[in-house]
């Protein structure tokens, strides 16, 4: 009896590593995604914790029938992940109206937040390039329209840590963008090798 059910494993098709994270107004149908994230807001170092695409599924039975109808109620899309990076105009951008930034005039930084009312949506990236065997593979997850689902939080930490850096923890839910084709509503995940 073998050992394994697989008796090899395609490098091209492995995901290795974690992600840059981008940022950037709602893309509008048939706009380019691009490759990395030139013309995104880079969120800064971090790492991608999960990703999961969430189904609701409805079922209705009559009460006369054999079969009972199936079908989806709705899909979101969820991505959880950390920032050590602490920049309050990159989180601005991001939070999508949640907070705002201002720099004082002694250059210093602030992150204001409290009091708003509406989330502006905004489509994220999440790009990996790595080298497998020799050759470039990128890999690259877009959320077209997606909001931030909380407010900042961090996690404070002892100053003689190990690890004395603090994260800023976020999760974000992409809905449906009913402005693009069905079945490419609400994201998409690019592969490619380049030789």
């Amino acid at each position: 009896m073998a050992l394994h059910a697989n008796t090899s494993v395609d490098s091209n098709k492995l995901i290795l590593g974690n992600y840059a994270i981008g940022v950037a107004t709602v893309l509008t149908s048939g706009t380019s995604v691009g490759t990395g994230l030139t013309g995104w807001t880079n969120l800064g170092a971090g790492v991608i914790t999960s990703f999961n695409h969430n189904v609701s599924r409805y079922d209705v039975q009559a009460g006369n029938a054999p079969d009972p109808i199936e079908g989806v109620a709705e899909e979101t899309f969820t991505i959880s992940g950390e920032l050590i990076e602490y920049d309050a105009a990159v989180l601005a951008s991001a939070f999508g109206g949640l907070l705002s930034a201002n720099t004082t005039s002694t250059y210093v930084s602030v992150l204001n937040a409290g009091g708003k009312t509406e989330l502006t949506p905004k489509s994220f990236k999440l790009f990996n390039n790595r080298i497998v065997s020799g050759v470039s593979v990128h890999t690259y997850v877009v959320v077209y329209k997606a909001t931030i689902t909380n407010g900042p939080q961090y996690t404070a930490k002892a100053d003689d840590d190990t690890d004395p850096i603090s994260t800023l923890s976020f999760e974000l839910e992409g809905v449906l963008d009913s402005t693009r084709t069905a079945g490419d509503q609400l994201y998409a995940i690019h592969r490619w090798v380049n030789s």
